[in-house]
């Protein structure tokens, strides 16, 4: 495990933040535009082996104006970075100033393959630029693409493929791509927990194969997008009222207000209030269980 320490990934997100902030150390005539966001890497091999996605996804890189941070399996990285637009591929020459990296210079090459993909080859020894996008077996050169999350508050429309469990959707966006929407602010019961099938069942009639409008509030650690979704029940009638289905499931007893992640929402807070007052859906059983502590108590009995 030594070839996948925390060194090269957040060498690579020091790389991605230095050519996507839009820093001015540039050579070559060609400008870069500043791009602000939340980055996660989609692959990175490392002499010719994959890293493990777990590792992968321990990686989140947020860029702001002429800022840059990244975390690591909770370490920070923070550097600087001078672009070569000059040559084919185009550099980078990284130095590290804060973390594993601090006072190490890295050598790579970029492209941007999409505008929201960034590839990435690199020598993680400092000692030359690669030449191609390539990491051969027992290589020194790290090989890893990004993609750019969605920004707080942008927002997606398209219909509804499947309802996993509870609180979440996979949704078919206009723009053909596929997202896996987590309900901002709700936990429902798990699957495996009482009213768990019940919460999804009814999720699912109120929204498969409906149209919806998501407006995002980032990511969690596993890629889904985190939303508040919003319906109509006569989807032909843009004249009808949309309906928060966040709250509406709350208020329907089919799911918690999720205090960790949303203490702030006093809509959820009083939904939930009054679905337990007047013992709606999983508040009408004897004593219901909080899928944060089932999910405790299950990680309990696997140890």
């Amino acid at each position: 495990m030594s070839r996948f320490s925390a060194v090269p990934v957040a060498v690579l997100a020091i790389l991605f933040g230095s050519l996507l902030f839009g820093s001015q150390r540039l050579l070559g005539d060609q400008p870069t535009d500043g791009t602000d966001g939340i980055w996660h890497p989609v692959s990175a091999v490392l002499g010719g082996k994959e890293l493990p996605k777990e590792f992968r996804d321990s990686v989140v890189l947020k860029l702001s104006g002429d800022q840059y941070s990244v975390t690591v399996n909770g370490q920070p990285d923070k550097g600087t970075c001078v672009l070569d637009f000059s040559t084919k591929p185009h550099r980078m020459t990284i130095t590290g100033t804060v973390g594993p990296n601090m006072g190490k210079t890295l050598l790579a090459i970029f492209e941007l393959t999409k505008p929201d993909l960034l590839r990435v080859c690199y020598d993680v020894t400092g000692k030359a630029f690669p030449t191609e996008f390539k990491s051969a077996p027992d290589s020194t050169h790290y090989l890893a693409e990004y993609r750019k999350e969605l920004p707080k508050g942008a927002e997606l429309s398209g219909r509804v493929l499947n309802v996993p469990d509870g609180d979440a959707i996979e949704l078919l966006a206009a723009n053909g791509k596929k997202f896996r929407i987590r309900l901002n602010g709700i936990d429902a019961p798990e699957m495996n927990q009482p009213f768990g099938s019940q919460s999804r069942e009814a999720l699912s009639l109120i929204v498969a194969e409906k149209t919806v409008r998501v407006v995002t509030q980032g990511e969690d650690r596993i890629g889904q997008v985190i939303g508040d979704v919003f319906f109509r029940s006569d989807t032909s009638d843009k004249d009808e009222p949309e309906v928060h289905l966040n709250d509406h499931l709350v208020a329907k007893g089919l799911a918690w207000h999720f205090v960790r992640f949303a203490p702030d929402n006093s809509k959820l807070a009083n939904s939930e209030k009054q679905a337990r007052e007047s013992k709606l859906g999983l508040w009408a059983g004897s004593d219901p269980v909080s899928p944060w502590d089932w999910r405790r108590m299950e990680a309990e009995k696997q140890k």
